[in-house]
């Protein structure tokens, strides 16, 4: 018979399929394969010289915590997203802090970066001068117009007190916009020293002339660059960069230096000149809101190392007065007439309302952990409960510094990321600098900064710290664990770190303490123990096993190991941290593929696809006919005896799993008898 055809995803009831004649398709889908969760996302929280990530400005110049995690995909990326090494970051050889020389020399499956955020609540300007142009007939630039950062962690200087410093807290980026406007028709008049000047081309065209970003006509910020350097009268002695104030009408504009301060032209004519949008010198690029007088405009977040007020003083709070100009501490190279260096003239100012705040207890260099650094710590360490990616993807945590609020912030913090979404684990280490006559006793203590004061299963306690090369820090003076100082760049490191390396190299059902060539690979750069650890025999390992403490040990055949791979707690079942990952790994990985099936209709048929998913995960990990796969001993799944009719009245569907794991060879035994009376005949029994 003729009828339609229609086609369905899922199966319609009866009275849909008898509405019309025809031919109905039910077009199911396959059942989709459980695919595993990773257990190899970790996260570092630590002290970076680039706060990009850590902070948001409003439109008045504000700045404010916002810490974003953020994937690290390789070396560059953490160079570009966090900065490289400050060695003003963090107290090293006491409570750490800074994240780059944590993630120094360590390897992770998925490495996330969290920044906690040490800027003002204000920020500076920067800016730049622009190559002046070939001759009084040539306004191209004497060099083309490169590119140009300010990196994350350059120090600046104050201008009128040199013992002043401050670092930028985040990258800052010239573009290589080409002029959109060249000419030879300038003109400029002297009229006395002013903030401003008029600035004049017949040719302007200034309200319409189109621009390569597609806008039209010339804005507030844009760069005029005008003469030549080296030029005789007018043409060398306005030879500068300069930033549009307004714009009059077609042929006029009103233009102040680039640096705001005060100038008067040399009277001259048929100068050179060319236009560019504001991002080619300023920091803050073009836009009504551009004008010196604008707090809004001061979008670079600092990190002053000292009080500000001209005495080079780092002990007690201060500020950087409004309008104080900086200059970086290593200026780039004077441009010539021929050659000109990407931040020629880079310089920078204080905004003109808002001081910059100098607080002592959290920017100084090196600073000793304090009560506000916890806070900032615990902010940023609370980003990562956020259900946004990469954030809700982490399964291991770790902080640069160690305290004992950062301890305990981030045992609360993995139970808390653990009862709301993907299991999530920590590592954490006590401070480097534990005396070390008595080191062994204080991180077996009940009472922090020992393993006790923090038990669960999802807490990993890692000692003893461990040397390694950072080869950034060579020559330059670091603390270590035992007071010394060196300059070698083998600085102490604690042990979480390489414990979180572990974590996101290593498959969720192996043990981190085994010898295997991963464990090898991330634990090669260790070159010892740190400089106060006691010496340690097999009483001493035995005492940190019992106690809960995983700790490399420096074997004398496979160099470094974790010689227990043990959670903090002491509750039977709950001691192994392979088994606390594997079943995380197994739980979520479940939880996801059933995500699907969630408000369905219990009907037999779902029922049946949930134990599906169920049991199609699990056989692969058994892996029963590939031996070299296998991942687990064996398993049940019950999908019944869990589920009453009341219960099910209520929506709720059981099903209860049981997975056996695969036991680890912690302790392998090799009975012997060798000597000249041992009895080898095949009539020995062997029972």
């Amino acid at each position: 018979m003729a009828g339609f055809i229609r086609r369905f995803s899922e199966f319609p009831p009866d009275e849909v399929i008898t509405a019309i004649e025809g031919i109905n398709i039910i077009d199911l889908p396959p059942p989709a394969a459980v695919q595993g969760l990773s257990t190899n996302v970790v996260a570092l929280v630590g002290e970076f010289s680039d706060m990009t990530y850590a902070v948001v400005v409003d439109s008045a110049g504000v700045f404010t915590s916002n810490p974003q995690a953020q994937d690290i995909i390789s070396a560059q990326d953490l160079l570009n997203k966090f900065g490289g090494f400050d060695p003003t970051l963090g107290q090293f050889g006491g409570d750490c802090g800074s994240g780059y020389a944590e993630l120094r020399n360590k390897t992770f499956g998925r490495l996330v970066g969290v920044a906690v955020n040490l800027a003002s609540a204000s920020g500076v300007r920067l800016w730049r001068e622009l190559p002046t142009n070939k001759s009084a007939t040539d306004p191209t630039p004497i060099v083309p117009i490169a590119a140009a950062d300010v990196a994350a962690g350059r120090e600046f200087k104050s201008e009128t007190a040199a013992v002043d410093r401050l670092k930028i807290a985040a990258r800052t980026s010239f573009s290589n916009a080409d002029a959109y406007k060249t000419a030879v028709d300038g003109s400029v008049t002297a009229i006395g020293a002013a903030l401003t000047q008029i600035f004049t081309s017949a040719t302007g065209s200034f309200l319409t002339l189109s621009r390569p970003d597609g806008k039209v006509g010339v804005e507030i910020g844009d760069i005029l660059v005008i003469g030549v350097i080296g030029g005789a009268a007018g043409l060398g002695a306005n030879a500068l960069t300069y930033r549009v104030r307004s714009i009059t009408d077609a042929t006029n504009l009103v233009a102040e230096k680039i640096s705001g301060t005060s100038f008067d032209w040399t009277t001259a004519v048929a100068l050179p000149y060319r236009l560019h949008a504001g991002h080619a010198a300023d920091s803050y690029g073009p836009g009504a809101g551009s004008i010196f007088t604008a707090q809004g405009s001061f979008t670079v977040p600092v990190r002053p190392l000292t009080d500000g007020a001209g005495t080079g003083s780092s002990g007690a709070n201060g500020t950087w007065a409004v309008d104080t100009r900086i200059d970086p501490l290593v200026a780039p190279a004077a441009p010539t007439a021929t050659t000109w260096d990407p931040l020629s003239g880079l310089d920078g100012k204080v905004g003109p309302t808002t001081a910059v705040a100098y607080t002592a207890g959290v920017q100084r260099a090196n600073a000793a952990n304090a009560a506000a650094i916890d806070v900032l710590y615990a902010e940023s360490i609370d980003s990562l409960l956020f259900d946004n990616v990469p954030a809700s993807e982490v399964a291991h945590v770790w902080a640069a510094r160690k305290s004992s609020t950062i301890r305990t912030k981030l045992r609360s913090h993995v139970l808390v990321a653990s009862e709301n979404g993907v299991g999530r684990t920590c590592s954490i280490s006590p401070e480097l600098d534990l005396v070390k006559a008595t080191a062994l006793t204080s991180v077996g203590a009940d009472a922090d900064p020992g393993v006790g004061a923090n038990r669960d299963e999802r807490v990993f306690y890692d000692w003893p710290p461990s040397k390694t090369f950072i080869p950034e820090a060579v020559g330059i003076p670091t603390l270590l664990a035992d007071g010394s100082t060196t300059s070698d760049g083998i600085l102490d490191t604690g042990g979480d770190g390489w414990m979180a390396s572990i974590m996101g190299s290593l498959a969720p059902e192996r043990n981190p303490g085994e010898a295997s060539g991963v464990t090898r690979k991330v634990l090669a750069p260790i070159l010892g123990y740190a400089t106060n650890v006691p010496n340690l025999d097999i009483n001493a390992w035995k005492f940190l096993r019992l106690r809960g403490v995983a700790g490399v040990r420096i074997d004398k055949t496979v160099g470094p190991i974790f010689q227990s791979g043990v959670t903090t707690s002491l509750t039977g079942g709950k001691k192994n941290i392979n088994r606390r990952k594997m079943a995380d790994f197994i739980q979520d990985s479940i939880a996801n593929a059933l995500k699907p099936f969630a408000k369905l209709p219990m009907s037999e048929s779902f029922k049946d696809g949930t134990l599906g998913q169920v049991d199609d995960f699990l056989q692969g990990l058994l892996s029963p006919d590939n031996v070299a796969a296998q991942r687990i001993d064996s398993y049940v799944i019950d999908g019944k005896s869990g589920n009453t009719p009341q219960s099910e009245a209520q929506g709720i569907y059981v099903i209860i799993i049981k997975v056996r794991t695969l036991a680890t060879a912690d302790f392998i035994v090799l009975q012997t008898e060798i000597g000249e009376g041992v009895v080898t005949s095949a009539e020995v029994s062997s029972s």
